[in-house]
């Protein structure tokens, strides 16, 4: 073999050897490059789930948070509401001395207990009524009573208030959710009514 043919023959095996390697290395870099798509699509879905997920967190606490916003008008609103509607019922309280008045006056007199009563506070219109009923107390008309009486024993020690007031603040918490109830079917009703 000469020296060109054995040259020739190196460089053959050369070339060989340099294709392969170029083949191996061009194997592994194949590798590498999808190893990194790989894990590069495993972060944008990791990425994506956690986007998903940080964003259902914040609808979520914006929903919360309008909840409560939406609760706290409505509780202010319903309180508002009950102010406007006790107001409005206590402005009522002096109709109820129409017609058979002293009739209920009378009721309300004999529900209180039989004491020796000092002092007893009606409207002014009544005091003459009360007079008959409380032979031995002093009468007081009173402008703040609608109707009914306020009654002491001597000293204070025993007071009972039989007013149409108090009778209505006792009775207002189980008529404030009725009357509530009748304020939203008239809001209801009124806004289907207008579609």
């Amino acid at each position: 073999m000469s020296c060109r043919e054995l040259i020739e023959s190196l460089r053959r095996a050369n070339d060989e050897k340099i294709r392969n390697l170029w083949q191996d290395a061009e194997a592994e870099a194949a590798k590498a490059r999808a190893g990194v798509a790989e894990r590069l699509d495993r972060i944008r879905t990791e990425h994506a789930e956690l986007r998903a997920s940080r964003v259902r967190a914040a609808q979520a606490g914006a929903l919360s948070e309008a909840n409560d916003r939406a609760r706290a008008v409505r509780l202010s609103l319903e309180q508002s509401l009950s102010g406007r509607l006790y107001a409005s019922a206590r402005e009522q309280l002096p109709r109820l001395r129409d017609d058979g008045y002293p009739a209920v006056f009378e009721r309300l007199v004999l529900e209180l207990p039989v004491l020796d009563w000092t002092v007893v506070r009606v409207h002014p219109a009544d005091v003459d009524l009360a007079k008959k009923y409380f032979k031995h107390a002093e009468i007081v008309g009173d402008s703040a009573i609608s109707g009914g009486v306020d009654a002491a024993t001597g000293a204070g020690a025993i007071r009972v208030v039989n007013t149409l007031e108090k009778r209505l603040e006792r009775a207002w918490v189980e008529m404030l959710p009725h009357l509530i109830r009748e304020a939203y079917q008239e809001v209801s009703d009124g806004a289907s009514a207008a579609f």
